[in-house]
């Protein structure tokens, strides 16, 4: 029986003699014309290299099969902005969780920071040169390239966030079901009746999931749910936020920077934290404890992520079949930023 099961994706690497065999040609012509030697016709370069092309076959620039001993790499290829370190301390806890797990198996990380619409060509370039063995997808979006190119490439890969609709990579995902609960329920009981959830990505996977099960949760208990974007670009994004609340009390919002915006600037328009507006973070890192008032944040499992991601990205490099995967849940951090909800809210239809 076949190594690869009937419907499975065979992900071993194609050769330099399937190119060869697709151009007609020895593996020897090949080797020079990707070498750069002049001893093959031009008509002769030009079939090899559309073979390679249509194979996603490219030499490999480590040099592996020389050494015999390399090790393998996982690829994290970031369409972010250079700030992105300095602003987002969820990338950077993400890279430090996944140092230890790779070491352990005596990987290593391939990282780079990339613009958007060159982010397609550094997988393609990176899996067809063999620069890595797989790859981890972070900001996967509901219509994400990404996932379909990889499956053309047969490149392992792994996504951490909600699965994408249709699409093969497996996903690790954190079992927030319980976090959202234990949110709804502190607000709750601060008489919070009327809350907002601001998401920072409406094209992202989880923002999605994250507003739907936000939403029948509070609607379980009776309580108003606004779902807000944050708008970055805006000429003062906390007070288009502000002025786009209609009534809510308490605001949740995906990162802790923006939550530490929040805190920080609106005071200066007129609304105190928390007296006035109880502000949670649904990411949690030192941001939290820095801000005055402390910023009650939901510390998610990164560290679990990255452990159980390179964990699947390894099996599959092995050949072996792999399903989306669900860590442990967030723990909710209650600090300064939540308070009971103002005496004068205005309340919602159930409790007139």
């Amino acid at each position: 029986m076949s190594d690869t099961t009937a419907g499975a994706v065979d992900r071993r690497r194609v050769t330099i003699a399937q190119v060869a065999k697709r151009a007609g040609v020895s593996t020897s012509a090949v080797s020079h014309v990707f070498n750069g030697r002049p001893n093959v016709s031009a008509a002769t370069a030009a079939r090899i290299r559309k073979a390679a092309d249509d194979l996603n076959w490219r030499p490999n620039l480590a040099s592996r099969k020389l050494s015999g001993s390399a090790g393998r790499s996982l690829g994290l290829v970031l369409a972010r902005s250079r700030d992105t370190f300095q602003r987002d301390p969820f990338t950077m806890r993400l890279i430090a969780g996944l140092t230890e797990p790779l070491a352990a198996i005596g990987w290593s990380l391939s990282m780079t920071l990339v613009r958007a619409e060159d982010e397609a060509e550094v997988y393609r370039q990176w899996w067809t040169e063999q620069r890595v063995d797989g790859f981890l997808l972070v900001d996967v979006r509901t219509d994400d390239p990404r996932t379909s190119l990889l499956q053309h490439l047969s490149a392992p890969a792994v996504m951490l966030g909600a699965p994408v609709p249709g699409s093969t990579i497996p996903a690790v995902t954190v079992g927030d079901a319980d976090a959202t609960e234990a949110l709804l329920d502190h607000l709750g009981a601060l008489g919070h009746r009327r809350i907002a959830r601001v998401g920072d990505g409406p094209t992202l996977a989880h923002t999605s999931a994250r507003d739907a099960r936000f939403t029948a949760a509070a609607n379980r208990r009776g309580v108003d749910a606004l779902v807000l974007d944050w708008r970055a670009h805006s000429e003062d994004p906390v007070a288009d936020l502000l002025g786009r609340l209609d009534g809510a009390t308490a605001i949740v919002l995906d990162g802790e920077a923006i939550a530490a915006e929040v805190i920080a600037h609106a005071p200066e328009l007129g609304v105190r934290v928390p007296e006035d507006l109880s502000v949670v973070a649904w990411e949690d890192s030192w941001v939290s404890s820095i801000v005055r008032p402390t910023l009650t944040a939901l510390d998610a499992p990164v560290e679990e992520s990255a452990r159980t991601a390179v964990a699947l990205v390894e099996r599959l490099v092995r050949g072996e079949d792999v399903a989306d995967a669900e860590v442990s849940g967030r723990a909710l951090h209650v600090r300064g930023s939540t308070g009971p909800a103002p005496a004068d809210a205005t309340p919602t239809e159930g409790d007139r």
